[in-house]
């Protein structure tokens, strides 16, 4: 990856993860889903190029975290957008479980049925919520 692809990259990551906490507070999530799916899709980029963009995210959230307990939500979202941009056809997933007589919740991708650049097998404690976009309906004809 060329010097300026590279800074670019890092630009645009970290305005979409600004971007992403902005909105929100504005809209709904199932709306901001719509909105990040519906993106030109670039030919040529891959799973190499989002690996490196996975990479720029979480040092943007390191910098400057979301919420104490963790960076899943906006990571999701932002990965969401750039995989959906390449032309893989990621599924945002929302989860929950009990911990502690509390309920915690997590967010994260899947491609072709599997996990997608996630960091951990943390994701697999939780029961899904939400998927984004929803499975097609299974016709009993």
């Amino acid at each position: 990856m060329s010097l300026i692809r590279k800074y670019r990259l890092i630009i645009s990551t970290g305005l979409v993860v600004l971007g992403i906490r902005i909105a929100l507070h504005l809209v709904s999530l199932r709306r901001l889903l719509y909105w990040l799916s519906y993106v030109p899709v670039s030919v040529g980029e891959g799973e190499a190029v989002i690996e490196d963009t996975a990479y720029y995210t979480d040092r943007w959230l390191t910098m400057f975290p979301y919420n104490p307990k963790g960076n899943c939500f906006p990571r999701a979202l932002t990965l969401f957008l750039f995989s959906r941009r390449a032309g893989l056809p990621v599924e945002f997933n929302c989860g929950v479980m009990k911990l502690d007589q509390h309920l915690e919740g997590h967010a994260w991708l899947t491609l072709n049925g599997r996990e997608f650049l996630e960091p951990s097998s943390y994701w697999q404690s939780f029961t899904v919520t939400l998927k984004f976009p929803h499975p097609p309906a299974v016709s009993s004809d």
